[in-house]
């Protein structure tokens, strides 16, 4: 055989060239190849093991996802809505035609600030976008001209909701209830709120107060339904 590097001929076999000095590769024919360890357990590994594997790693991530909070405690409902909704945060992406729409009416009610219309949608938007501090502020405006609007009281107690702040939530949502008794929504998320601070019992109370309002209705039937898991 001759050196790879300067062609010497060698006559037997060596570690390194004699004439150039260069380090020498005894290359052996059909040397096995390094394999794919994954493809050779799953060969070697029976099927039920293998069921097992992947059942135990989809466990493990729903342990993980639990832990880290993705699966929340329920939420509180709007007064407009039908059940109770996941809640948004203020890191949710905005939806660039709700942007325009909010610019849009945010100039509308600068220019004239006695559109109350205006200023309720806003207070609208900026909520389900997750604008959760401004959008109480565009509701307490509003509820100076219109002190007695129920429903407006409730979304604003949800957008404390989102906010963590609980008790001003809950002092909110009494008001609701105060002014409109049989506010289903509003005795619905009281239940809601102290479910989340752990007030189990408490809780209970207005979930049944919500059913025995309407328990036909969907606000009725979400009662139900937190009152048969806790």
């Amino acid at each position: 055989m001759n050196c790879n590097y300067c062609g010497f001929k060698l006559e037997q076999n060596f570690n390194f060239c004699p004439n150039c000095g260069a380090k020498l590769v005894n290359k052996k024919k059909n040397s096995p190849q390094v394999k794919d360890t994954h493809s050779e357990v799953e060969k070697s590994l029976p099927k039920n093991t293998i069921y097992t594997i992947v059942i135990g790693g989809i466990l493990l991530t729903f342990l993980i996802l639990y832990v880290s909070g993705v699966f929340s405690g329920p939420q509180v409902t709007k007064f407009n809505n039908t059940a109770a909704d996941n809640n948004q945060t203020d890191e949710q992406s905005v939806d660039l035609s709700n942007i325009q729409k909010i610019n849009e009416l945010e100039a509308k009610v600068k220019s004239n600030p006695n559109d109350h219309s205006s200023l309720l949608e806003l207070a609208h938007l900026r909520m389900d976008s997750g604008m959760f501090e401004q959008a109480i502020q565009n509701y307490k405006e509003y509820l100076k001209h219109h002190p007695k609007e129920a429903d407006v009281i409730v979304d604003m107690a949800v957008c404390y909701f989102n906010l963590k702040n609980y008790d001003t939530a809950i002092s909110y949502f009494k008001e609701a209830i105060k002014i409109k008794p049989d506010h289903q929504i509003a005795h619905l998320n009281m239940g809601v709120v102290l479910l989340n601070k752990g007030e189990i019992e408490n809780s209970r109370e207005w979930f049944k107060k919500a059913v025995e309002i309407d328990p036909n209705s969907d606000a009725g039937k979400k009662a139900q339904q937190l009152l048969t898991s806790h």
